[in-house]
């Protein structure tokens, strides 16, 4: 029997009360005493626990009930809760919560509604308050091999900058094309490391950070900006290079990994960014000619120049690495790298 109202019933919440009583008396746990909304007046965003997380799709009132769930203390009798939805009363400066939930030992489930009083304050967040001041928290200078970004190299990286999420790119304050590279200014040091991490990943491209103390704030602390320097490498998918002293083709580069193939193998080689840079290398040919394939031997390949005096050369078979099939009457590139010769058909 319930010791409130004297009912009969057949399960008592706390061996006193009747779960009716409970909740009247003690709802499903504690709420909190206020709840206190820093938000963003241009971006929305809200600050919670010293960060600023983005704005969510229900506005204030998807805050409150965050932010509600998030101090609730449900009691020791309560088995689950969750808050259901949340209004805003902006004359009486009360929020009113309708939290859901089920007592222990009790089949149904409830509905309890709580009033709170709620404080909003308006401060802009960081990436907003720099916007207004038109200062950048970082730089990424993207640079080309040899200091300068070639066409072809500038819309590789436009090609990134299409596909980047919504986070990197409303960090973003300006693109500058320069005659040597493109930097970009950002509100975000995360972001612009982001940014960074998306040319390493798809491009190979390799970063090198370094901060510069640009002023400090009220509390005295340095405020620094970000520089992140992305160099491109020489090579690209296609390209020709030289791997542990021979001739390999760079096959693709995606994910942080740079795919290699030794010219005439058929297996692959993945190598880091870092590894690519410091394993890959320009080849220095000894000669590069066309030629066409006049004859084939068991043991010889007959070639004649095609770019001079169409003078004939005999290959043995052994030392010779040939790129896919080789055919009498084919044309190909003749790359003749430290003593090894390798052979190149023309694709038809």
């Amino acid at each position: 029997m319930c010791i409130r109202c004297g009912r009969e019933v057949d399960r008592l919440v706390d061996g006193r009360l009747c779960p009716s009583c409970y909740l009247e008396l003690h709802g499903l746990g504690k709420p909190p005493e206020r709840l206190s909304i820093v938000v963003c007046p241009r971006c929305g965003s809200y600050r919670y626990q010293g960060r600023w997380l983005p704005p969510p799709g229900g506005g204030l009132e998807e805050v409150a009930a965050l932010l509600f769930q998030a101090s609730f203390r449900p009691s020791e009798h309560t088995e689950y809760y969750r808050v259901e939805e949340a209004s805003i009363d902006y004359e009486t400066g009360r929020a009113v919560v309708r939290a859901a939930g089920r007592l222990r030992g009790v089949d149904e489930e409830v509905s309890v509604v709580y009033t709170v009083p709620i404080v909003v304050r308006k401060q802009l967040c960081p990436v907003c308050f720099q916007k207004a001041a038109g200062s950048p928290a970082a730089i990424v200078q993207v640079r080309g091999p040899g200091g300068r970004l070639s066409e072809e190299e500038r819309e590789a990286v436009e090609d990134v900058m299409s596909e980047l999420d919504d986070y990197i790119a409303d960090a973003i304050l300006s693109v500058d094309e320069l005659r040597e590279g493109i930097d970009l200014k950002l509100l975000d040091q995360n972001a612009a490391r982001a940014l960074a991490a998306k040319l390493r990943s798809k491009l190979a491209a390799r970063v090198k950070e370094s901060h510069k103390v640009v002023g400090r704030r009220n509390d005295g602390r340095r405020v620094s900006r970000l520089t992140l320097s992305v160099r491109l490498p020489f090579f690209k998918p296609g390209n020709i290079v030289e791997y542990q002293g021979e001739l390999a083709r760079v096959e693709e580069i995606d994910k942080g990994y740079v795919l290699i193939r030794r010219l005439g193998g058929r297996r692959l080689h993945r190598l880091t960014v870092e590894d690519a840079w410091r394993l890959l290398s320009e080849p220095r040919l000894d000669d590069h000619r066309r030629v066409m394939v006049v004859a084939l031997e068991p043991g010889w390949v007959h070639l004649q120049y095609l770019d001079g005096g169409y003078e004939y050369l005999e290959i043995p078979r052994s030392g010779l690495r040939v790129e896919g099939e080789l055919r009498e009457g084919v044309e190909a590139e003749l790359l003749i790298h430290k003593n090894h010769y390798y052979l190149i058909p023309r694709r038809e």
